[in-house]
């Protein structure tokens, strides 16, 4: 397939919601939105929360009313779709500012698309040991989604595989960096993924400038996976690495409007990177965010495979509010979703990487 190219806007319209999309897929044309509307039904849960994976644009645009920060600290009331949704509270920069670190927030699952969905989930259960936890398949708008993960979605993070169908090949781009997978033995998982025809790109070793164990392995569709030599961790899928383009910006975003810790950092100017772990919890028993800043690289193509980290939340509200003070752009207005009223936010941080934040009691229902 030729390369699909992709744009980013940071204005709330179509071309926003169609990001990262593959602009040939069948499902993602206009005429089919206008007329997903009447076919919706709520059995589809958690695919809904792809936001820019395969979701008709017209389930997007059904936002809700509420109040909204605004950078000069006032609230404004936006009002869309004729609905009043209830925001929490009238806030303040104060207590938005300290919102994100009391919130309850956890990795839920990571979005990507592949070209072929059984050939990724054998990959995947028998060279990296994950679970097929779900799969679905929504014919009439042309997609098939798989979730994996090495537990149940209700408490590790896990991933999201989109399948479009008649699309089988994605450019991944230069910004996505990899997976990280903790795993008990390098070596052994090395030579199984060998041994199933897997492709091995760095054999086992210790870290530049560490003694930590890893190699890296690429699954079908070129997505790169860390494995990374640990001892037994309740989060073997333990992280998402992304290039920025300017890492202090970064840190402070995800710090203050994400409620993120930085965990660690690390300066490599050997090799002129530096990479921060952001997070929720120790890298030992959590998932975290792995921000790379390569030494004068200020912008990446972001391709058209990944999409999304999806995050769990007691307030989406409050959080758009947060996401909005801190430099983030929200793409879709916290509110309901059409339907099945799972409450969700969906943003872009300042590189443009984008996020979910799905409501915690909302998404345990839907889990049932």
């Amino acid at each position: 397939m030729a390369s699909l190219s992709v744009s980013v806007s940071a204005g709330l319209n179509l071309s926003m919601f169609r990001a990262s999309l593959p602009l040939s897929s069948p499902s993602l044309t206009l005429s089919s939105v206008r007329n997903s509307s009447s076919s919706y039904n709520p059995s589809r849960r958690l695919a809904l929360f792809h936001l820019g994976s395969a979701l008709p644009q017209s389930q997007l645009l059904g936002v809700q009313s509420s109040k909204f920060l605004r950078a000069d600290g006032k609230t404004i009331e936006a009002a869309q779709d004729g609905n009043v949704a209830q925001s929490s509270t009238t806030v303040t920069r104060e207590n938005v500012l300290g919102w994100a670190k009391n919130d309850k927030r956890r990795l839920l699952h990571v979005v990507y698309r592949v070209g072929d969905l059984d050939k990724t989930i054998k990959f995947y259960t028998e060279c990296l040991g994950m679970k097929l936890l779900r799969k679905r398949d929504i014919p009439e708008e042309r997609y098939t989604n798989a979730f994996l993960g090495y537990g149940p979605e209700d408490s590790h993070f896990v991933v999201e595989l989109t399948y479009n169908y008649g699309v089988d090949r994605y450019d991944i781009g230069t910004g996505f960096g990899h997976f990280g997978v903790a795993v008990e033995d390098v070596a052994k998982t090395v030579e199984l993924i060998k041994a199933k025809g897997g492709k091995v790109t760095r054999e086992p070793g210790p870290v530049k400038g560490g003694s930590t164990i890893i190699a890296f392995v690429e699954d079908p569709d070129g997505y790169k996976f860390e494995l990374l030599e640990r001892g037994p961790t309740p989060e073997p899928l333990c992280q998402v690495m992304l290039r920025v383009g300017d890492l202090d910006r970064a840190i402070n975003f995800y710090k203050k409007a994400f409620g993120m810790e930085l965990l660690r950092l690390r300066d490599n100017p050997d090799y002129k990177y530096t990479v921060a772990m952001m997070g929720y919890g120790p890298e030992d028993k959590n998932a975290v965010l792995e921000l790379t800043y390569n030494y004068g690289v200020t912008d990446y193509d972001k391709g058209n495979g990944y999409a999304q980290i999806a995050i769990g939340t007691d307030d989406v509200y409050k959080t758009a509010d947060a996401i909005k003070i801190n430099g983030g752009v929200i793409t879709r207005e916290p509110g309901p979703l059409p339907g099945i009223n799972t409450k969700i936010t969906a943003c872009l941080d300042p590189d443009g990487w984008k996020s979910v934040f799905v409501d915690n009691v909302d998404f345990l229902k839907e889990l049932e």
